[in-house]
């Protein structure tokens, strides 16, 4: 009698559980696409998936792609002004690829709407950003400094040395978030992170290639993401 009691009595605890359980539950797990431009003149796309394990703060991890608007490659004339240098691809010199892990904290939901089903919210992400690879290399051609003559000569291959392989930054996003899970945020990224930081001690004919330089990198984001 005694244990039919007990087992009646476990039976309608976790009867009981389970909704609680339900309504406790919640997604862990965020993936995210975004768009931005920067103030290298250039554009970025990163998507990134991000794991909280608490509500307001979590682990993230993107992939960021970038690239300046113009399609130009580095030039310049030889020492003794008998040669033009080109590099042979556009885009040489900047970087293309960064990974970047980081924190994400997040302020406590705003539920607006008629039903509460939108949240707003703010969001803080530090984070590294860490180039893929820190040191460029490219070919450069040289053709003769003669009007209408574009026939490569000579090719050398050039390679820089002694680049910073970490960066920091600073991202601060407002999100809507959408009951179903959806996600739509607008950004902005402060990063001392060089796009040409790759490049910046490679010599050719001498010199260093002259190359655009920020202090900082500053770029402005939108993006699409979902909870699940």
């Amino acid at each position: 009698m005694k244990n039919k009691l007990f087992f009646f009595i476990l039976f309608n605890c976790v009867c009981l559980a389970l909704p609680a359980q339900q309504r406790e539950k919640r997604p862990f797990w965020k993936v995210e696409l975004e768009g931005a431009l920067n103030n290298y003149d250039a554009w970025e796309v990163e998507p990134s998936i991000t794991f909280l394990p608490i509500q307001y703060a979590g682990i993230s991890l993107g992939l960021l792609f970038t690239q300046p608007y113009q399609d130009e490659s580095i030039s310049g004339v030889s020492q003794n002004q008998q040669f033009l240098w080109s590099s042979t691809t556009d885009h040489a010199a900047s970087y293309f690829l960064a990974l970047r892990p980081g924190l994400q904290l997040n302020t406590p939901k705003l539920w607006v709407g008629r039903d509460k089903d939108y949240a707003l919210y703010l969001s803080i992400s530090p984070g590294l950003t860490l180039p893929l690879s820190a040191n460029n290399e490219f070919n450069i051609d040289y053709y003769p400094n003669q009007t209408g003559v574009w026939t490569a000569v000579r090719r050398e291959h050039v390679s820089n040395k002694g680049a910073r392989t970490v960066y920091y930054h600073l991202r601060t996003a407002f999100s809507l978030e959408v009951d179903n899970g959806l996600i739509f945020s607008v950004g902005y990224t402060c990063s001392d992170f060089d796009l040409f930081g790759g490049s910046r001690n490679i010599v050719i004919e001498g010199r260093k290639i002259d190359l655009p330089k920020h202090k900082l990198m500053h770029s402005v984001s939108v993006s699409l993401g979902y909870r699940f």
